[in-house]
């Protein structure tokens, strides 16, 4: 599948945007009233909060000033009746602190746990709503994979960049395992042993690793490191590439820094089978699950911050909407080609006053998101 400008040049984006816009207007639709909730209830919840600490320490201040002037007052009692009376004083202010105390730490730790279970749940709504929209409808971002064998099965996490803004998912694959040999196919790597009849001395000698599996993984567009481990786990193989660099550790050897091993050593098949990686980790997803949302290093749910999330992708989608008008026949109106792999062409639009009219709904936050997408009314 192909997509076009209306003047038949290619997106610089290869994704149907008029249905990630639409997209992103709909799951907006839906995440702010759940985040502008929270804030209102939370806010509630707080405003108590504070009105009790500030209540525990000022009781806290006042039983410590009245023992200060029982103390200074009866310091001087000698007879037992009076040192009695002394005493039940003290008894009867201390169980009325620990009383008074008691209930407003009790509410206090409360309030707490209401404001994390509320946020808990928030959290699990608004990434339900946020995960199909972040499969591909967010632009500009850099990706680092990460994969790891557990309990057995291949697991892995994808963590995206853009604008300060960071959201992990986690992956499962659809196969539970990956050998080199499925991922590449045959491959031999050299390693020293010792051999002779007599004379016992160190040669080189190539080993198939073809059947070592995927154990840790991360990469990126800029490096992978990736580890295999055969069978019984008894050998290593670690392969770390970056541009032109390549290191290889097997068997105990940095392979790469030593002359005699890398002579027997196809380098173009290491990186191929690296390349082989990538490619698998990418098209071999089963599910993904985004767990995690931050900015600038945050928690952006549990912070109230989503719709500052909601912000920076719209921001995203600026430059594209402004080329599509540019390159279009209609004013005002963004328009795309998709051409389906049999060539079937159809066309594609959405106009900014439409999309100004559904974001207005939102109120300010709708049209603060309008300005950002550049579709505000003129």
């Amino acid at each position: 599948m192909k997509y076009t400008f209306q003047d038949s040049n290619e997106l610089s984006i290869q994704r149907d945007v008029i249905q990630d816009l639409q997209d992103f207007v709909y799951t907006s639709s839906k995440v702010l009233p759940i985040e502008n909730a929270s804030i209102e209830k939370n806010d509630d919840l707080i405003g108590r909060r504070i009105s009790l600490e500030t209540g525990s320490g000022e009781l806290e201040s006042t039983n410590s000033n009245i023992l200060d002037f029982i103390d200074k007052t009866t310091g001087e009692f000698e007879v037992k009746d009076l040192l009695d009376y002394r005493n039940s004083i003290l008894d009867a202010c201390e169980a009325s602190f620990n009383k008074s105390s008691g209930a407003m730490l009790s509410e206090i730790e409360s309030i707490n746990k209401d404001i994390d279970a509320g946020l808990d749940d928030v959290e699990r709504q608004i990434l339900s709503i946020l995960d199909p929209f972040f499969e591909g409808g967010v632009y500009g971002t850099t990706e680092k994979y990460f994969a790891s064998m557990d309990r057995n099965v291949l697991r892995g996490k994808l963590t995206s960049t853009v604008a300060g803004m960071e959201y992990e998912s986690e992956l499962t694959f659809t196969d539970s395992s990956a050998t080199i040999r499925g991922l590449f196919g045959t491959l031999f790597l050299p390693t020293w042993t010792r051999s002779g009849i007599i004379y016992k001395e160190d040669k080189v000698k190539l080993e198939d690793v073809s059947d070592f599996r995927l154990s840790t993984l991360d990469f990126d567009d800029h490096h992978i490191s990736a580890m295999f481990v055969n069978k019984k786990a008894t050998k290593r193989l670690k392969v770390d590439m970056g541009g032109d660099s390549l290191v290889i550790y097997y068997d105990g050897n940095e392979t790469t820094a030593d002359p005699a091993l890398m002579n027997s050593v196809k380098e173009e098949n290491v990186r191929s089978m690296l390349d082989a990686v990538k490619d698998y980790i990418r098209s071999h997803v089963k599910r993904k699950t985004l767990v995690k949302l931050m900015i600038d290093g945050e928690d952006a749910i549990r912070n109230n911050q989503t719709f500052d999330c909601l912000k920076l992708i719209a921001e995203q989608f600026t430059d594209i909407i402004n080329e599509c008008i540019d390159r279009g026949y209609v004013e005002n109106e963004i328009t795309i080609k998709i051409e389906q792999n049999d060539g079937t062409r159809t066309e594609k639009y959405v106009s900014k006053t439409e999309l100004f009219d559904q974001l207005s709904e939102f109120g300010s936050e709708g049209l603060e998101l309008a300005s950002l997408l550049g579709v505000e009314s003129s």
